[in-house]
């Protein structure tokens, strides 16, 4: 009898996906490789760069963050056109893990490389390259506390800027 138990378990622990797990995991992306003209219109760019920007996985789907200017006030901020329904679901495998986006002008491609966490963001056709980041992984905690950090950080920046204004 402990035999058959014994290779029950065994046989369920070898079916289960041995990619890995992403569920409740964030990664935090920074540009090295970004086409200005194919970044979300809602992301803050800090001197005319790109800010980082978040993505959560949660059951089997991607949430995008932003770090977004709303009037004075840098914010993380999930985008305003993906509600709770219209998360997108991603697709894993051994190396990648990859979904699709669509802005108001466009659709993307999301391919993650797992081993590099190098992220590259395409054209639907996966012909064209616009934009490469490079992203850390986190916990669910952390990436929330990292985004956070994120935006103080360029609100600090932003707050310290010369204003020229005169009212």
């Amino acid at each position: 009898m402990k035999k058959i138990i014994f290779i029950i378990i065994t046989s369920l622990f070898y079916s289960i996906n041995a990619y890995g797990s992403v569920d409740g995991k964030g990664i935090i992306c920074k540009c090295f490789d970004c086409n200005l003209n194919h970044l979300d219109p809602s992301s803050y760019l800090a001197d005319k760069k790109p800010t980082e920007i978040g993505f959560h996985f949660k059951i089997n789907k991607v949430a995008i963050y932003y770090l977004s200017k709303i009037g004075d006030n840098i914010k993380v901020s999930e985008n305003l056109q993906t509600t709770l329904r219209k998360k997108k679901r991603f697709n894993i495998d051994q190396n990648e893990i990859k979904w699709t986006y669509k802005d108001s002008l466009n659709i993307y491609a999301y391919v993650l490389d797992r081993k590099t966490l190098r992220l590259s963001k395409m054209n639907i056709t996966k012909t064209k390259i616009f934009n490469r980041r490079s992203c850390k992984a986190y916990s669910e905690i952390e990436f929330f506390k990292n985004m956070s950090l994120l935006s103080e950080k360029y609100q600090t920046y932003y707050d310290k800027k010369p204003n020229k204004n005169k009212i």
